[in-house]
């Protein structure tokens, strides 16, 4: 199982700080929403540039266009683009255009949508790298929020998938147990006091 830091950071230098601190513990290196937002494409350019055996993320969670945002991300550096999975087939379907085009990939983030499972087997089908189970930062703050939901989904779709809500010391285990091919580790890493440390952790944590 793959180790993922999704870095929802808001500025390029802070961005590079923390993936210079945990880039030897991941695999993937994720460019969060708010950060390509704040700071644009150029910070994907930047971690691919200081990080260029890893693989860089640019959770550009698309939902129109995919071909021509895939496109603009993949020529910034992006090994990896996500596409919604609430989107239209045909907007995945571009996506998986560009991302071939380029000899790299589309992941369906699966965030909002209510059928998981199925929807993962259709984006599949459509040519998604993988999926990913996601449970969004207002999703998990909602009473009662519980990571085993995600875990189910990706044990029944029986497609490749990570897993993106609460991925921590504590779940990383259940998380590896589901068969899930990438772990997703945000705030247990970037809101650590020790960055470092936490991604050293989950890495030793994975079997």
């Amino acid at each position: 199982m793959k180790l993922q830091v999704a870095m929802d950071l808001l500025t390029v230098e802070d961005a590079l700080e923390l993936a210079g601190q945990v880039a030897e513990y991941v695999d993937i290196i994720e460019l969060g929403t708010p950060l390509i937002k704040a700071a644009g494409l150029s910070a994907v350019t930047a971690i691919k540039a200081a990080h260029p055996d890893k693989i860089v993320f640019a959770d550009m969670k698309t939902m129109d266009a995919g071909e021509l945002e895939a496109d603009i991300a993949f020529k910034a550096g992006a090994d990896l683009v996500t596409i919604l999975g609430t989107a239209d087939d045909s907007t995945i379907a571009g996506g998986v255009k560009a991302a071939k085009a380029h000899n790299k990939g589309i992941v369906v983030d699966l965030i909002g949508v209510a059928d998981k499972v199925t929807r993962a087997k259709e984006v599949r089908a459509l040519g998604a790298k993988f999926v990913e189970m996601h449970a969004g930062l207002d999703e998990q703050a909602q009473p009662g929020y519980d990571l085993r939901g995600l875990l189910r989904a990706g044990e029944e779709a029986r497609v490749p998938f990570s897993v993106a809500g609460g991925v921590n010391l504590s779940t990383i285990e259940a998380v590896q147990r589901a068969g899930a091919d990438v772990a997703v580790a945000g705030g247990a890493i970037y809101g650590a006091a020790d960055p470092a440390l936490a991604a050293k952790e989950l890495r030793a944590a994975i079997i």
